[in-house]
């Protein structure tokens, strides 16, 4: 199954190339929010094309209530535009046009939220780290976990995995090379992770998410 479109993130200049900095913990938590956002817009639109379950229709309807609310101050205050409307108008959406038009609008307000914010490379892999543990959390340790818990911890770790990309396009040889090694780390869970489009629970073990954690924040010191 391809992984999500996501949105660029433009990183911020620093004083020197391979300086390091200490992370914003503000930053790293709407970041985070963030990712959430575009967990539920990888879901929705795999909601539309291969009808995964949800209990509450579409999963375009879940980011204004799930992850909206705990950001939506900081974003203000970070001079980001509003993703309210933007939300609504993806929720109201009836045809496949207007969603496709809606979730476009969605995806430019998330460019523009990320560009306000200014992450730098280490706010980016907390933030990855933060979202690859709050998957973990969703998996049910017996092994079998609900579909739709299963759903959103798989969107997770897709959308984190995706946050690599411009960390492995790092100037910084040390950046580069431990975000690349985090990346194979997601690779390897998520290319034996089962369908997201089950019916019913799915079988998984959390373990190989808690193991993937322990190696993002082993190959993180570095950055």
């Amino acid at each position: 199954m391809a992984g999500p479109v996501l949105p660029l993130i433009v990183l911020p200049q620093q004083d020197h190339p391979f300086a390091r900095v200490q992370v914003n913990d503000e930053t790293v938590s709407l970041m985070a929010g963030l990712i959430g956002i575009e967990r539920d817009l990888l879901l929705g639109q795999l909601f539309l094309k291969d009808g995964l379950v949800s209990a509450e229709g579409s999963h375009f309807t879940h980011p204004r209530h799930d992850n909206f609310p705990a950001i939506k101050d900081g974003l203000a205050k970070s001079g980001a535009p509003d993703l309210e409307p933007l939300l609504i108008a993806l929720e109201e959406a009836k045809d496949r046009d207007a969603v496709n038009s809606a979730y476009n609008g969605v995806q430019g307000g998330l460019l523009l939220a990320k560009q306000a914010l200014k992450p730098t490379e280490q706010d980016i892999t907390k933030a990855v780290i933060q979202t690859a543990e709050a998957a973990t959390a969703l998996l049910d340790p017996s092994g079998m976990t609900d579909v739709v818990a299963y759903q959103e911890a798989w969107g997770l770790l897709m959308v984190a995995r995706g946050q690599l990309d411009s960390l492995m396009r790092s100037a910084d040889p040390t950046i580069k090379q431990s975000a690349t090694k985090m990346a194979l780390a997601f690779d390897d869970v998520i290319l034996f992770a089962p369908d997201p489009g089950a019916s019913g629970p799915v079988k998984f073990d959390p373990g190989l998410v808690t193991s993937l954690v322990e190696t993002l924040r082993g190959n993180s010191g570095s950055i």
